[in-house]
């Protein structure tokens, strides 16, 4: 059976898709993000790269594909993107893999401290036995990664400075696992 996640991975993977016959309408991906809207050129950093993906989707397919984008989970709620993805509801996110912990306890690798110490060394697994490992297991549990996108956490207070361990001691915190 050929979905849509089959549709964009060749689209992607191709330099052009030959047209047979009339034109036909643009098949439209539904791209979903949770952060603030804006266009290709402002607003959050995030949002734009999704637009520029959505353009370059465009672009490559020869227009035969277009990418309608809809931030800050107007489409879908954060929570239900991954799901919605799994069940072929929704075509494309731009989602913290994280995010997906509760349902994929696997998901949660990019958090564990100190095993992802630098951009770079996070952007080395796409090459390496781990990061074959992960997209195989989302593979098989139907998601495709089709972009490596690192994004730092970090840890805020009310009341203090979190600058080492130590200076959380006594506060309630909240943590990326689900």
């Amino acid at each position: 059976m050929i979905t849509r996640r089959h549709v964009i991975a060749s689209a992607i993977a191709a330099p052009a898709i030959l047209r047979f016959g009339p034109a036909q309408a643009a098949t439209t991906l539904k791209i979903s993000h949770q952060f603030p809207g804006g266009t290709i050129d402002k607003g959050d950093f995030r949002d734009r790269m999704v637009r520029k993906f959505a353009a370059e989707i465009s672009k490559r397919s020869g227009g035969e594909l277009a990418g309608e984008v809809y931030p800050n989970s107007s489409l879908i709620k954060t929570n239900a993107q991954f799901s919605a993805m799994r069940k072929g509801a929704l075509d494309l996110s731009l989602y913290p893999l994280p995010y997906a912990g509760g349902e994929l306890p696997e998901t949660n690798i990019g958090l564990m401290p100190g095993l992802v110490a630098t951009y770079d060394q996070g952007m080395s697994w796409k090459t390496k036995p781990v990061g074959k490992a992960l997209t195989d297991f989302l593979a098989d549990k139907g998601i495709l990664l089709i972009s490596w996108v690192w994004q730092a956490g970090g840890v805020a207070s009310r009341s203090r400075p979190l600058v080492l361990p130590e200076d959380a001691k006594g506060l309630k915190v909240r943590g990326g696992f689900a």
